[in-house]
């Protein structure tokens, strides 16, 4: 009996086998995916997210070596800029029990319009910044993270993962040899902050102008005037100085904003008046702005703010007796400066909004004006400010606050696009 029920239960396996083979035999072959033609698939993949393409490039030769393609993915960001959907990215320093000091690097990536978190990313970097970390604006997705007190310099995608450490600048090994103290860091004179800048397609660029001391001092550089300049060239793997930099001492806390082919620094006051520094990075020659708001060229320097905002340079300034801030964009190709916003934080008390970032927005001695960060949809304005960790949005039609983030390690807010460029 158990032998005959042992001869049906295989005779049954067998019967399922022949009958899978038949369904397989009449069965329709399914047209793989890369047997489509390759422009149809990367036009697929050019409408694709990011972080879905890191995810498919693991599953085809193929696909990784298009996706990998500098030209892929040139095209792949002039999509996503032209979607129109912005992005910011907040960039903050992890502590860690043990030593490097802030070696992780967090990157939050928002939706601008309704303050959703959407991705976060923890990166490592092996050298450490010891608690002095400066982060460059982005460009095509990449940021430049850097260090003058360990030496320590990076090159680093958020999206991809991909970074490169780079040779320290003159600037960091000087300032290494010559040790300052505490007190030395903090009366520094300079500027630490550099500029990321793309003069051509797979051509990039750092920029780093800084005011001349006695802690930088080196026989080797061309120039013995009242700034120094070094240019990173990532072709050569290697930093340079330039010849000719700007006579005029720049005001040290800033950052440098890049908009239309130039990166532009305010000097301090000269003569009663500042200046505004161009420097065209395609002949690497540095020029004077000939046309300054007459409010803003007489102003103190740190009374003044210099920022990108859609790829258009602007300069503000909060008045002294109304504390209104007005925002004013260069039009590059007249030279001309016209208003576009104005902000009013005394008529705006937010109290909620001011209790979550923790800090008074709309407080009567504050001199130091707000940074527009980026323009949203409905015109409201996200603003950072240099005594905030966090972002809120000004609707300049109701003189309100909203507030958006707040994290106390955050080191820089920028607009920002994903990107699939690496190995520069």
């Amino acid at each position: 009996m158990e032998a005959a029920e042992n001869r049906v239960v295989v005779a049954s396996s067998e019967g399922k086998r022949k009958r899978r083979k038949r369904r397989r035999r009449n069965e329709k072959p399914v047209i793989a995916p890369s047997s489509l033609p390759k422009e149809v698939i990367e036009e697929i993949f050019l409408r694709l997210p990011v972080k879905a393409l890191i995810r498919l490039r693991s599953l085809s030769k193929q696909w990784r070596v298009t996706m990998e393609s500098l030209c892929f993915a040139e095209r792949h960001l002039k999509i996503a800029k032209q979607s129109r959907v912005k992005l910011i990215m907040v960039i903050d320093s992890r502590l860690v029990p043990k030593p490097p000091p802030d070696s992780n690097v967090g990157f939050r990536t928002f939706c601008l319009e309704s303050a959703s978190l959407l991705f976060f990313t923890l990166i490592n970097f092996s050298q450490g910044f010891d608690s002095w970390i400066f982060i460059s604006g982005n460009c095509d997705g990449l940021f430049c993270i850097h260090s003058p007190k360990t030496q320590s310099i990076y090159v680093v995608n958020p999206a991809t993962r991909w970074l490169r450490q780079l040779p320290p600048a003159r600037f960091q090994i000087l300032i290494h040899k010559f040790d300052p103290t505490l007190e030395e860091w903090i009366a520094m004179d300079s500027l630490f902050h550099l500029a990321f800048v793309k003069k051509a397609a797979a051509d990039y660029k750092l920029v780093w102008l800084y005011n001349s001391d006695s802690y930088n001092v080196d026989p080797s550089c061309p120039n013995e005037g009242v700034t120094k300049c070094e240019v990173f060239d990532f072709r050569a793997n290697a930093w340079r100085y330039l010849a000719c930099t700007p006579s005029y001492r720049i005001f040290p806390n800033q950052k440098p904003a890049y908009a239309n082919g130039s990166v532009y620094w305010h000097t301090e006051l000269h003569e009663g008046r500042i200046e505004v520094v161009d420097f065209d990075i395609h002949t690497e020659t540095f020029r004077l702005l000939p046309k300054i708001i007459p409010a803003i060229a007489s102003s103190d320097p740190s009374h003044i703010d210099m920022c990108t905002l859609d790829n258009h340079l602007c300069m503000s300034k909060r008045e002294h007796v109304t504390k209104i801030q007005e925002i004013w964009r260069l039009k590059p190709t007249e030279g001309t400066w016209e208003m576009i916003f104005s902000i009013d934080l005394l008529s705006c008390p937010s109290p909620r909004t001011e209790i979550r970032d923790q800090f008074e927005w709309s407080q009567k001695d504050l001199v130091e004006p707000s940074t527009p960060v980026a323009v949203c949809k409905n015109k409201k304005i996200l603003l950072s400010h240099c005594y905030s960790r966090g972002l809120v949005k000004y609707d300049p039609l109701t003189k309100s606050l909203d507030f958006f983030y707040r994290d106390p390690m955050a080191w820089r807010k920028v607009t920002y696009f994903p990107s699939l460029i690496s190995h520069i």
